[in-house]
């Protein structure tokens, strides 16, 4: 069973899944005034400033923050249109979870939507991580999943996105160990957001499993901002899944600017191509698919390729790289099904 904002679902009804994105989100805890004083940093975003964003989207802080409920809906509308079933929302309290506006949009757009849970990176923290236990954690986790998130009764369907940094603080590997205490007991799949440009992935993942977390139910996210095979055949190696969740993000950051992205993205053929291989290696059932989208100027509204992208764009560009249509199938349906179905747990 797979638990979304409006009610429980069957694997069978998802539809094509992006696994793991923002409908809304405030990640401005990330975004720093600019030394250059002639960045437009507080303006709104606009045509006028979309440069600076399409440069380095952290430049303008509006562009951090997605708190725009209708604009989700038509965004939400153009996904669905395209072909689009399910969406899962990765999003914390700490920068920006809103159960209830997840539920209207659910409801007015026809995607249905998986809510997560847990902690982000040690940054975005509350305050009483810090003093809790990992089984307190976990017996947070677990209420957002079986009861509901703050007296909604609007339930979490997955665990994460659990935040590491480059480097892992003691904070976050409580929360790493406290989600995976929760997986035990409820079934669910864990989201992991690594560090970009580390490899923290390997030892989070041998964390989980030393736990008894299945591999199955472990997803480490963001692996193809610096994308290193090798890296990513360890991970798979263990039977776990891998996220390939930065369509449409293109950007090199120069190091002296040194803000919360601190060098180059990969662009989205060489995503495609290093899918490609993966497949022709036999990893095609642990591979995830889908944008991260978690800027403004990710949206349709704001010029960007909102939620289809995958749908639209990538799915053509994996075809011209030897991607089967079964394979892309399988990658946006039956694998994203069985990382989120809890088996009835």
């Amino acid at each position: 069973m797979i638990q979304t904002v409006t009610g429980p679902a069957e694997r069978g009804s998802l539809g094509r899944v992006l696994a793991h994105e923002h409908l809304l989100i405030d990640l401005s805890v990330f975004a720093p005034p600019p030394e250059d004083k002639s960045i437009p940093y507080r303006e709104k975003l606009s045509l006028s400033n979309l440069r600076y964003v399409r440069k380095d989207p952290y430049l303008i802080l509006d562009n951090a923050i997605m708190d725009e409920t209708d604009t989700a809906i038509e965004e939400m509308k153009l996904f669905r249109a395209a072909g689009g079933g399910t969406v899962v929302d990765a999003t914390l309290d700490t920068i920006g979870r809103d159960p209830l506006a997840l539920r209207r949009i659910s409801e007015e757009s026809g995607v249905k939507i998986v809510m997560g849970c847990g902690f982000y990176v040690a940054a975005s923290h509350p305050a009483y991580v810090r003093e809790r236990t990992e089984r307190e954690l976990a017996e947070e986790i677990l209420r957002d999943l079986t009861e509901g998130v703050r007296g909604t009764g609007i339930r979490a369907g997955v665990i994460g996105e659990i935040g590491t940094s480059a480097v892992v603080t003691p904070e976050e590997w409580k929360c790493v160990a406290a989600a995976g205490i929760a997986q035990r007991e409820s079934g669910k799949g864990i989201h992991i957001h690594t560090s970009l440009y580390e490899r923290n992935g390997i030892a989070v993942a041998d964390k989980l499993l030393a736990m008894g977390v299945p591999p199955q139910k472990i997803c480490i996210d963001h692996i193809d901002v610096d994308i290193r095979e090798d890296y990513i055949k360890q991970l798979l190696d263990k039977g776990i899944y891998v996220e390939f969740d930065n369509f449409g993000k293109e950007y090199y950051i120069s190091k002296r600017e040194g803000n919360a992205l601190n060098g180059r993205f990969a662009y989205d053929l060489e995503r495609a191509q290093t899918v490609a291989r993966l497949l022709d290696a036999g990893y095609g059932k642990q591979i995830l698919l889908c944008n991260d989208i978690c800027l403004k100027n990710m949206l349709c509204r704001y010029g960007g390729f909102g939620y289809a992208h995958i749908l639209q764009n990538i799915r053509p560009m994996l075809g011209d790289c030897g991607v089967s249509d079964a394979q892309i199938e399988a990658m946006l349906t039956s694998n994203c099904a069985d990382f989120l179905d809890d088996g009835g747990v």
